[in-house]
């Protein structure tokens, strides 16, 4: 708003004479007071921004933000004043109202590019974007803290939460402060190691060289630890908890195309309306793959429901000779080969991905937040996309003769599909295979 506002400079004149300093404030009517306001309140303010610790105190400050924006009115009422009396009236270029003039707008750069710049820290700051919509959005950003604790109507979608297991679902936020029982097993890891390392050095070997080697051996798996932390993803929200930093947090809804990509094998980077990166993610490929599909069609908002499909049995099997994942519903079966995780996504999401190293036993698996037509319907998708099969339940015959420990024999049209189930899938395998043809 203030960008060209003294972007001219005082034009020269030889018909009025220079005004003096205590002149020139006079003529201003007040508005110099109004600039020595607002130098106070953007230098605070960039103070604030400047120290490491910012967000602690620009919340212990509610009131520099409000007080900055409250003053651009007057403040662009009065920058373009000065310039107009100075052009009109050939200030010096050091009259003190001018030179305080330029400074400000110097100090006003300053503070954008700062503001931009902490903004950054939760989305990515548009390089255009006014001090005012910055510092708005920030202090939007700051005053509204993530929560590791559920919203109201939220879902939880999947978590990793290696700190504790209080037991399944969710997990608990202790109410007392206490070390996480993991820090407390992976100190007494390094601590046994370290005194193990100890051991193998030799006796006679300076101190200076023994603890060199003994941090050198220790480096990897600390820094590992250090950055570890415990991960939810809700119907809503990814979040991020650290071991030691904030909480961070990225609202699903937020997410654009291409904001959400693996900085490592273990570090994923996701960002949208806040910026979330969460180092030492075991299975983090896995956990990428979940948050683009439950950030688009036709998952998203899907586990708002809160419901899972149990109609469905997912498992390994083999058609013929080609390995993949067998998907057996009441009405048939459906079979994707394996290594074909990228295509099945391409197929729901109708985009190409980056993400690589997955199965399509994940995707199927999401799928079942949606309705069982809705359900149905996507898997169709996945099968013509990997040139999987389908089989319908009429068309099929199942050899219970041929199942033991778990294994299940389905013929058709010549072909057979072979597969075992997971202990934890049997019943649910058995149920629907009742109503088949034997």
């Amino acid at each position: 708003m203030l960008a060209g506002v003294m972007s001219e400079r005082p034009r020269s004149s030889t018909v009025l004479p220079r005004a003096a300093g205590s002149d020139a404030e006079r003529q201003l009517e007040g508005r110099a007071e109004v600039l020595e306001a607002a130098r106070r309140s953007h230098s605070e303010l960039e103070q604030v921004l400047s120290h490491w610790r910012w967000r602690r105190r620009l919340l212990r400050r509610p009131e520099l933000v409000p007080e900055l924006l409250a003053q651009e009115e007057a403040l662009t009422e009065a920058l373009e004043r000065v310039r107009r009396r100075a052009a009109l009236e050939s200030w010096a270029e050091d009259t003190p109202v001018l030179r305080e003039a330029r400074k400000l707008l110097a100090r006003r750069e300053r503070l954008t590019r700062l503001a931009r710049r902490r903004l950054g820290a939760w989305g990515r700051a548009h390089p255009e974007v006014s001090l005012e919509e910055a510092l708005t959005r920030l202090e939007d950003q700051v005053r509204r803290p993530e929560s590791w604790a559920l919203k109201p109507g939220e879902v939880l979608v999947f978590e990793d939460d290696t700190w504790r297991r209080p037991g399944p679902g969710l997990a608990t936020v202790p109410t007392t402060w206490e070390l996480p029982p993991r820090l407390v097993m992976g100190l007494g890891i390094l601590s046994a190691l370290c005194f193990l390392l100890l051991l193998l050095v030799p006796a006679r070997a300076e101190p200076a060289v023994a603890a060199f080697f003994v941090l050198t051996a220790l480096a990897p798996m600390s820094t590992r630890l250090l950055r570890s932390g415990r991960l939810r993803l809700t119907s809503e929200r990814l979040l991020w908890d650290p071991l030691f930093g904030a909480l961070q947090g990225v609202r699903l809804g937020s997410i654009p195309d291409g904001g959400v990509r693996l900085e490592s094998s273990e570090e994923l980077f996701v960002e949208g309306d806040r910026v979330l990166r969460a180092r030492s993610v075991k299975g983090a490929t896995a956990v990428a793959v979940l948050v683009e599909l439950h950030r688009q069609p036709p998952l998203r908002g899907a586990a708002r429901s809160g419901v899972r499909l149990e109609r469905m049995a997912l498992f390994p099997a083999k058609l013929g000779r080609r390995r993949g994942f067998c998907v057996l519903g009441p009405q048939g079966l459906s079979f994707i080969p394996e290594g074909k995780g990228p295509q099945a996504l391409r197929a729901l999401t109708g985009e190409p991905t980056s993400l690589r190293k997955f199965d399509s036993d994940l995707v199927l698996d999401a799928l079942r937040w949606l309705p069982e037509a809705e359900f149905d319907d996507c898997v169709m998708r996945v099968v013509e996309a990997t040139g999987g099969a389908a089989w319908t339940r009429v068309d099929s015959r199942h050899l219970p003769g041929a199942s033991a420990r778990g294994r299940i024999r389905i013929e058709h049209a010549g072909m057979t599909l072979t597969g075992r189930v997971p202990w934890d899938r049997q019943e649910t395998v058995e149920r629907l295979l009742r109503d088949w043809p034997r």
